[in-house]
């Protein structure tokens, strides 16, 4: 089993629209994700914003947010030296196509089920490039298990704390 290490460092996500006013919420729950399956949340953040935005983008250019995040974890397996057949898995063939369970998913599992809040991960959208995807998270403003997340989102626009009016 990989060790769990502490985490601390700024990383970057784009929100799709749907998402603009909730940056601390994910659907890959819902369809699942290359390190979760459907019903399994998980939050996908990248070590820079390139990468966020070619992870995002993908085949497909579609509008989105660029944002960050501050964050502190205790318990996060880094991943980047594994196997690249799990890492680099076809996971949605797998899964919808093949009706099996991607070896990334249970990969997640063990490492949640072991107590990591996420994992670092090479990307497969951006050569070089490093992904986060946490399982377990909370904003720092509220308390929460695993990582804390701190939104750099100075004038509150994301959060819909203050009105468009008051701002100048």
């Amino acid at each position: 089993m990989t060790d769990l290490v502490p985490l601390a460092g700024r990383f970057w996500r784009m929100l799709g629209v749907r998402w603009q006013r909730r940056p601390f919420d994910s659907g890959a729950h819902l369809t699942g994700g290359r390190w979760n399956p459907p019903g399994m949340a998980a939050l996908y953040l990248s070590a820079d914003h390139a990468t966020a935005i070619a992870e995002m983008h993908q085949d497909l250019v579609r509008p989105g947010t660029l944002v960050a995040f501050d964050i502190r974890a205790d318990a996060i397996a880094d991943l980047r030296g594994g196997d690249p057949a799990v890492l680099g898995c076809a996971w949605r063939r797998l899964f919808q196509l093949d009706h099996c369970v991607p070896p990334t998913w249970t990969l997640a599992e063990t490492l949640r089920d072991a107590g990591a809040d996420g994992a670092l991960v090479p990307s497969v959208q951006q050569a070089g490039g490093s992904n986060l995807v946490l399982w377990r998270w909370h904003d720092t403003r509220t308390a929460g298990p695993g990582a804390a997340l701190t939104l750099l989102d100075p004038e509150a626009v994301l959060t819909g704390e203050t009105s468009d009016d008051a701002k100048s």
